[in-house]
């Protein structure tokens, strides 16, 4: 097996969570292996037998250029999708993007990611076509319920994703920092398109709470006028310092756990069905039905 290698490509973009990121931009470098399904090249001297290397670079440029990512994890989960795309001969794509000028005040040379893609796991994903996602919403800011369901329709827009269900909605009592009035509640279950990554899920969800004007310094488990988590991605498992997946706090969350059980009574939590778990665990903060969805 052969490897394809562009090394230290530098070029400037406009990628990142902070707004300054966005409006200035800043300089990142990329390196690329790519793994090529061939034993041998003896008889075989043409470049159609390969990956041309000048394709690939016009296709990270092109991407570098079109699109703007909050995230350098759906930055490289997508780059390394369309590198995969270009050969039937590519077997593995490793694609690692830094940035060699982060806003961070700290002595060191760059940070980034590094996404791995085999052609086995390509091939699974092409085949599921859709993954179950379940998000969890809440709200304690103005018309909780109308938050809930802007948030929901704005949810429902999106080209890839189809809601499939929404459970009652439920007033609970804050969990983490008490001093704040209560929330409304709901979870979403929705089929979401393969082309829609976890990251970009979350990129999408974020700019929903923007948009309704959640403060991006909100305090953490204080009031929030909506607050969206991905609580599972079909089976996919991620842990990340932006994404965990399942979400680690499924279990030790009774607002999550009541509208959850709701709508999938036959999920396990533990090793246990949901609602006996939920019904082991005996919470102390209360959680009330208010209306059906």
């Amino acid at each position: 097996m052969f490897k394809v290698l562009i090394k230290d490509f530098n070029l400037f973009g406009y990628h990142g969570v902070r707004e300054h990121e966005k409006r200035d931009g800043q300089n990142f470098c990329f390196n690329i292996e790519i793994f090529i399904n061939k034993y041998s090249f003896t008889d075989d001297d043409s470049i159609d037998s390969t990956i041309n290397y000048s394709d690939v670079i016009r296709q990270i440029k092109n991407l570098n250029t079109k699109r703007r990512f909050d995230l350098l994890e759906t930055f490289s989960e997508v780059l390394a999708y369309q590198i995969m795309d270009m050969s039937p001969l590519v077997e593995k794509v490793i694609v690692k993007i830094e940035k060699t000028s982060p806003p961070i005040k700290e002595d060191l040379r760059s940070v980034g990611v590094e996404y791995i893609l085999n052609r086995k796991e390509e091939k699974t994903k092409s085949g599921r076509g859709r993954n179950d996602v379940y998000l969890s919403m809440g709200s304690n800011i103005g018309d909780k319920e109308k938050n809930l369901r802007r948030a929901v329709s704005k949810i429902s827009k999106h080209p890839y994703i189809d809601t499939a269900a929404v459970s009652s909605i439920y007033k609970t009592e804050p969990m983490y920092v008490k001093e704040q009035d209560t929330f409304y509640n709901i979870v979403l279950r929705a089929e979401v398109k393969k082309e829609f990554s976890p990251f970009e899920l979350l990129g999408f969800l974020k700019s929903i709470e923007y948009e309704m004007g959640r403060e991006r310094d909100d305090k953490r488990y204080g009031p929030r006028i909506i607050d969206i988590d991905i609580l599972y991605y079909g089976d996919i498992c991620i842990d990340s310092n932006f994404l965990t997946i399942p979400h680690p706090k499924i279990p030790e969350r009774n607002f999550v756990l009541i509208p959850l059980s709701e709508i999938s009574p036959d999920l396990e939590i533990g090793g246990k069905n949901i609602r006996k778990f939920t019904r082991d665990c005996n919470f102390s903060e209360e959680v009330d039905l208010v209306r059906n969805w």
